[in-house]
Parts: C-alpha cells; sequence; structure tokens
C-alpha cells in the first residue's frame, strides 16, 4: 500500500467516523442518558482521531507527493524504493523474498 493509498483510507475512515458521529448524536437527542452520552462520546473521539492523522497529512502534503514521486521514480528506474524521506512510511511494505 503507497502512502497515496494510505491517505485514500484516512479520508474515507474520517467520512465514515462523520457519519458515526452523527448517528450517535441524534441517538443522544431522542434519548439522553450516560449510556448515548458515553456512545457520542466515544465517536468523538474516534473521529477527531482520523482527522488528526488526516491533518498530519495535509499539513504535509508537499512533502509527501514529493516523497511518492521519487519512491515511485526509484522504483522504475533501480527496482527498488528510495532508502531517504522526507516523511515517515505511513506503512511498511512486507519485504519481498528472491
Amino acid at each position: 500500500m503507497t502512502d497515496w493509498d494510505q491517505i485514500i483510507e484516512y479520508i474515507h475512515n474520517a467520512m465514515q467516523a462523520v457519519d458515526e458521529a452523527h448517528q450517535a448524536s441524534n441517538e443522544l437527542k431522542e434519548n439522553a442518558n450516560h449510556e448515548t452520552f458515553n456512545g457520542f462520546r466515544g465517536k468523538m473521539e474516534e473521529l477527531e482521531e482520523h482527522l488528526r492523522k488526516l491533518k498530519v497529512v495535509l499539513d504535509n502534503e508537499e512533502a509527501y507527493v514529493m516523497d511518492e514521486l521519487m519512491e515511485a521514480l526509484s522504483k522504475v528506474y533501480s527496482g527498488h524504493g528510495t532508502d531517504y524521506r522526507r516523511t515517515p512510511r505511513m506503512t511498511e511494505e512486507p519485504l519481498k523474498q528472491k
């Protein structure tokens, strides 16, 4: 999975978390009690975490794009990825067996 794929997954996860938080909000409006409040708060914390991850990427989007471009060019010309990146890898690729 490339960083680009991971960014898309972050966006998708954040969108799902918004929907879940909205549903929890509606449940809280209909039936306000400790259980629904805790459910709402939990969904909001999940949403906050997804948005935090996405914000890190968006704050450094140019660096991530350049790293992805250099990674692709390195794989085309040398057959392996780059050793140096300005941004941390979002996921580690599994080692390929030769």
